[in-house]
């Protein structure tokens, strides 16, 4: 046989689950705030840094300008003095070095004027020196800054070239800009920010920048990619942050910024080393709060599983009691809530059915009435257990909220069962009861058994026997719909005809077969029936034939699969007493 885990221990598991699974949510939503709060403030940062690069370009550019600048006064000055020209150019270089690579003039043949040492000596024409000078002369009222070349005397650089204007024959000041002093630069931002820094052109070349472990650079061409796009393709969008994936599907964000003076982009990726590393500092914290959470999940649960299983227990003994024919049990829960309520409704209950016994007793009634009363106790004992079996469903689902709702309306179905058994209630009572009942049932199997009334003008007020209904709708959800396996509408019909007055209660589920149903109503309770204490049809066909007479009684009407009419029959005419 299967062991069955006790109610508390349920509900124990229920809470446990439910609070911790709330910590642990509530975790991972902090978490998951703070990795975003993380993300947009090292954007934030890192856009910041790529600004006070902006900056320090836009002071080189101011520089290399100067230099230009004073290069022209210089050589306007002394253009016919080739010497004094000479030391001033070295002398510019020297003092600006650790910025450029050489000062130089570039003449109509292509020789030049150098600054630095070897282009004092080898002052040849080049070749590689007419797009410069072109460039000079066809812009010569701005300065000229050519793409990364490779330069026979000064390496990879950059040259600025600015026209001579004024002079007597055709000629251009270039500045090399040290290209290594600029990567040794961002050099350093990398390393002390954890950054990969570079610096781009607009046809996509590196000037500076990326170190040797990070960078996704083709030193023959000095071209990058990250994954399957190209530097084309990410200086062409017009988005600043952009979400890539490197060829080993590792996810990267790039962050990009136009510098003010030059045509250059200032790029950086990240792949979110110092994201991780933050967030790695946190990992404690929250290993910590899942920790404090698990203890206090535990200790919640307890509480809650110890603030029920008292209560329960007491109810549960107080049934078994009741059960054995105790009725004098003295067992009370003192609590001002559901289950107080609960407890002090089942004792006036008790108390109802030991007066109407001693009453029974004295007054020595007439063998109907005392039969009706017998066969009308048998139902108090029967809706208690499945109202209590509603209860433990409803906290076995983890459903706490409806315990309320369960309790709220087994105290309706009390007091409405306490009444004088042997009394005559209206119609509309009985449907109110049968509401309440299958408000518990619904929460009981956690399906929708829509009620229906369809009563005809005048019948609301008739009277019918107490718990008249109930039973009949018990009928519907334990055989019509498998015990709450299916779920489907019960309808009450309520009208007259030739005299008589019907009350019908109707379902659409399994239905009873043919062999079964001429059974039902003459045939002795079931082995099920006494076991549970249910009432059975032929209980309150009994009823209704010992008041009223053998022409009525209840009649069912079946077709399986579809649908099984219960049919209850009263005379129109009321007896008397029975208003």
């Amino acid at each position: 046989m299967r062991r069955r885990i006790s109610l508390p221990l349920k509900l124990f598991f229920i809470v446990f689950a439910f609070v911790l699974g709330c910590i642990i949510l509530i975790s991972q939503l902090s978490y998951r705030y703070v990795q975003k709060e993380i993300r947009t403030n090292d954007i934030f940062y890192t856009n910041q840094i790529l600004d006070k690069v902006d900056q320090y370009f836009t002071v080189n550019f101011s520089s290399f300008q100067t230099i230009l600048f004073s290069v022209e006064t210089s050589v306007k000055a002394n253009i016919n003095n080739t010497e004094v020209i000479k030391k001033q150019l070295r002398e510019l270089y020297e003092l600006n070095s650790i910025y450029v690579s050489n000062i130089y003039l570039i003449k109509s043949d292509l020789s030049i004027l150098g600054g630095s040492t070897p282009t004092r000596i080898f002052d040849e024409p080049l070749s590689e020196r007419a797009p410069l000078f072109d460039a000079a002369d066809k812009n010569r009222r701005t300065t000229f800054v050519s793409e990364p070349y490779k330069s026979k005397y000064s390496g990879w650089t950059v040259t600025m070239v600015r026209y001579l204007n004024g002079a007597p024959f055709p000629m251009a000041i270039a500045v090399d800009l040290d290209l290594n002093a600029i990567e040794e630069t961002l050099f350093k931002i990398n390393k002390q920010e954890q950054m990969n820094l570079a610096l781009i052109t607009a046809s996509g070349k590196i000037i500076a920048g990326f170190s040797e472990n990070k960078g996704p650079l083709n030193i023959q061409d000095h071209s990058f990619s990250i994954g399957e796009t190209s530097a084309e393709e990410i200086l062409d969008t017009a988005e600043t942050n952009l979400q890539l994936y490197t060829k080993d599907y590792t996810p990267v964000s790039l962050l990009k910024k136009p510098t003010e003076k030059f045509n250059w982009t200032i790029i950086s990726i990240n792949d979110e080393s110092r994201l991780k590393a933050a967030l790695s500092r946190l990992e404690t914290y929250y290993l910590e709060l899942l920790a404090a959470g698990f203890i206090l999940s535990l200790f919640i649960s307890f509480l809650v599983a110890k603030y029920i299983r008292k209560p329960l227990y007491t109810l549960k003994t107080k049934m078994k009691q009741v059960e054995q024919g105790i009725l004098t049990t003295t067992i009370t829960i003192n609590r001002n809530d559901e289950f107080g309520d609960l407890s002090r409704a089942f004792d006036r209950m008790l108390q109802q059915i030991v007066e109407l016994i001693r009453r029974a007793e004295l007054h020595n009634e007439l063998e109907r009435k005392l039969e009706i009363q017998v066969l009308q106790s048998q139902i108090n004992p029967h809706f208690l257990y499945n109202t209590l079996g509603s209860i433990s469903n409803v906290i076995r689902l983890g459903q706490i909220e409806k315990v309320d709702v369960v309790i709220g309306s087994l105290i309706s179905l009390l007091e409405y069962g306490i009444d004088d058994a042997s009394e005559k209630v209206s119609l509309r009572q009985e449907l109110r009861n049968v509401a309440d009942y299958i408000e518990i049932q619904n929460i009981r199997y956690n399906r929708n058994f829509n009620l229906i009334e369809n009563i005809e003008a005048g019948l609301m007020d008739f009277p019918v026997f107490r718990m008249l209904l109930q039973p009949l709708v018990e009928n519907s959800i334990f055989h019509g719909y498998n015990g709450g396996e299916i779920e489907g509408p019960i309808t009450i019909h309520a009208y007259r005809e030739d005299g008589i007055v019907i009350i019908e209660v109707v379902d659409q589920g399994e239905g009873i077969p043919a062999d079964k149903l001429k059974h039902i109503l003459i045939s002795e309770p079931s082995e099920e029936e006494v076991k549970r204490k249910r009432i059975g049809m032929n209980n309150i066909h009994g009823r209704i034939r010992l008041h009223y007479g053998d022409q009525f009684g209840l009649e069912i009407i079946s077709i399986p699969k579809e649908i099984t009419r219960i049919r209850a029959l009263f005379p129109a005419e009321l007896q008397k007493g029975d208003a």
